[in-house]
């Protein structure tokens, strides 16, 4: 079997035939990593058709640093979060109502209900850096590796900024009457 980044290859080559070998290996996954941000088979395949489009039409944009499967589940994310988002300033649902007691995670709390404005609004009470580190681990989902050669940091630098960040949050958060596991 071909490697992704060989059919890759060949696609920035002019081969069209790589790029649908490659929508046809990932897109059904892709929508069944989707369907429990958006809640909808519809919604998801929407969204992977807009994130194959997007590499179509940016091919220069993906690194070889990275699988190009990572890249293309963090460009799914990305644009599922992007739709929950959207769709919460249409509807805003309380925070009270939206948050359950067994949360796991703060990708959890972010996807719960769509409740991403009101977590935007307490990371926006962290540092630059305590934003910036959450949001790539814990909201785009990448690795800590992933984050480090982002941040241009160690790995470890990551582990411990993302741990004091996720603290420092659980503070503001509780001063704000809303609380998470980390």
């Amino acid at each position: 079997m071909i490697s992704d980044k060989s059919l890759y290859a060949s696609f920035l080559e002019g081969d069209r035939g790589s790029f649908e070998e490659l929508v046809l290996r990932h897109r059904h996954g892709m929508v069944y990593f989707l369907m429990p941000y958006v809640k909808s088979y519809e919604t998801a395949e929407d969204l992977v058709q807009e994130v194959f489009a997007y590499i179509y039409l940016n091919p220069e944009r993906y690194s070889e640093d990275y699988e190009f499967k990572t890249y293309l589940y963090m460009l799914g994310k990305r644009r599922a979060i992007d739709y929950i988002r959207k769709e919460t300033r249409q509807e805003k649902v309380s925070l009270e109502e939206s948050m359950s007691i067994d949360q796991t995670s703060l990708e959890d709390a972010v996807h719960r209900r769509g409740n991403a404005v009101d977590l935007k609004r307490y990371l926006h009470a962290l540092s630059p850096e305590d934003q910036k580190v959450i949001s790539l681990v814990d909201l785009t989902g990448l690795s800590m590796a992933e984050t480090a050669k982002i941040m241009k940091k160690s790995v470890a630098a990551v582990k411990v900024q993302s741990h004091r960040a996720k603290k420092r949050l659980k503070k503001i958060m509780l001063k704000g009457g809303f609380s998470y596991e980390v």
